[in-house]
């Protein structure tokens, strides 16, 4: 009745299962330390990240898969779905265990499972591409919100870094408290007490915005109503494109 407990990280993780295959046995659960609730009888086995260790997890994973497994593994820790940690462990010891490229195999049921996590982590970052709705903050940063259903937020920095190369932006996922930030020279993650995200647009109360910005929020308001074609209206096609649940943070749904 062995679980194993680990910092919450994605190298905290792959460390943890490392152990396991050193270890040579079968835990019940693999747990973040901050969600811990064992029973009396439960073994405990805590794992520290260590760098070395996730370098050989990584390196073997893509070496049985072509260089494809250890992508999809991150993509598999990103989509925080319950047990994920077990999925990813089961995951890894079939990849691991096969002599070929097994990726291809949609018969084996981890196989099956991580490539469906993988198609929904993607379905969920082209709709953070299409949805983000940036406004200009007093300090001339292009801020956005967002809340997704998975923290993609480390997927989605390298497509606007392309589109908006040219403008400092900032994107708060209000979910998890945390932000990707850009200053025209690098994009890097900002935590929830960084003084840049005191004025966000998690505030609601307008103060943060250019004194412009409801200007060009109009002017989008006012081209999204003149396209849109009001006998061709499909609401439940609308629906199945652009879900309720992503209407908070867009200009044109408020």
């Amino acid at each position: 009745m062995t679980i194993y407990v680990y910092d919450g990280s994605f190298e905290g993780l792959l460390s943890t299962i490392f152990q396991i295959f050193t270890d040579k046995v079968l835990p019940i659960n693999i747990i973040d330390e901050r969600h811990c609730q064992f029973g009396l009888l439960d073994e405990i086995r805590r794992v520290d990240a260590d760098e070395t260790r996730v370098e050989r997890v990584l390196y073997g994973l893509n070496q049985c898969s072509d260089g494809r497994a250890a992508l999809l593994v991150y993509k598999m820790f990103l989509s925080e779905l319950p047990r994920f940690e077990m999925a990813i462990l089961c995951f890894i010891k079939t990849v691991m265990a096969s002599h070929e490229n097994i990726l291809g195999n949609y018969a084996n049921p981890h196989i099956a499972e991580a490539l469906r996590i993988e198609k929904m982590i993607g379905r969920e970052v082209h709709r953070m591409h299409a949805f983000v709705r940036f406004q200009k903050s007093v300090e001339g940063i292009f801020q956005a919100a967002i809340n997704p259903d998975f923290n993609v937020l480390p997927l989605i920095g390298s497509h606007f870094e392309k589109r908006y190369a040219d403008q400092p932006w900032l994107i708060l996922d209000t979910l998890r408290h945390y932000a990707l930030y850009y200053d025209l020279k690098t994009t890097r993650f900002l935590e929830s007490d960084d003084p840049l995200l005191a004025i966000s647009p998690a505030r609601h109360d307008g103060q943060w915005q250019d004194e412009k910005e409801d200007l060009y929020q109009q002017l989008w308001v006012s081209y999204f109503h003149a396209v849109n074609i009001q006998e061709r209206r499909n609401p439940k096609l609308h629906l199945r494109h652009m879900p309720r649940r992503y209407w908070r943070y867009l200009i044109e749904k408020c």
